[in-house]
C-alpha cells in the first residue's frame, strides 16, 4: 500500500481543486455565463479522469476497506455526463439546476468517502 500514499494525498489535493472549480462554475453558471466556464469544466473532468485512473488499481485488487468509492464514482461520472449534455445542448438553466441538485451533492458524497478513506493511511 505504500507505493499508493503519494497518489493518495495528490487524489485529495487534486479533488479539493476539483471542487472548487465546481462550485466556481456553478456561480457563473448562475450569471448566465455557460461559455466562460467550458474550460474550467473541460480541466475538471480531466481532473476526475486521472483521479479515476490512479484508483482504479487500488479499487481493482480491493486494496482498501470496506466502502462505496466505486457506485459513488458511477453516480458522479453520470452526473457529468448529464452537465455535459446541458453544455452541449447549451442549456444554462438545465446546466445550472444539473450543478445544484446533482453534479455537485455527488461530487461532495463522493469526495467525502474518498477522504475517509484514504484518511488513515495518510496519518501514518
Amino acid at each position: 500500500m505504500e507505493k499508493f500514499i503519494d497518489g493518495m494525498r495528490r487524489t485529495i489535493d487534486l479533488s479539493d481543486t476539483c471542487l472548487e472549480g465546481l462550485e466556481h462554475i456553478r456561480k457563473r453558471l448562475n450569471d448566465g455565463c455557460i461559455e466562460g466556464t467550458i474550460p474550467l469544466m473541460v480541466d475538471v473532468i480531466t481532473a476526475f479522469s486521472q483521479i479515476e485512473d490512479f484508483m482504479l488499481p487500488i479499487l481493482g485488487k480491493s486494496l482498501l476497506p470496506s466502502n462505496h468509492i466505486e457506485s459513488l464514482t458511477y453516480s458522479l461520472r453520470n452526473a457529468f455526463d448529464h452537465a455535459v449534455t446541458a453544455y452541449n445542448q447549451e442549456q444554462n438553466g438545465k446546466a445550472l439546476e444539473i450543478f445544484q441538485f446533482t453534479l455537485l451533492p455527488a461530487f461532495r458524497k463522493w469526495k467525502s468517502e474518498v477522504d475517509s478513506v484514504f484518511h488513515p493511511y495518510l496519518l501514518s
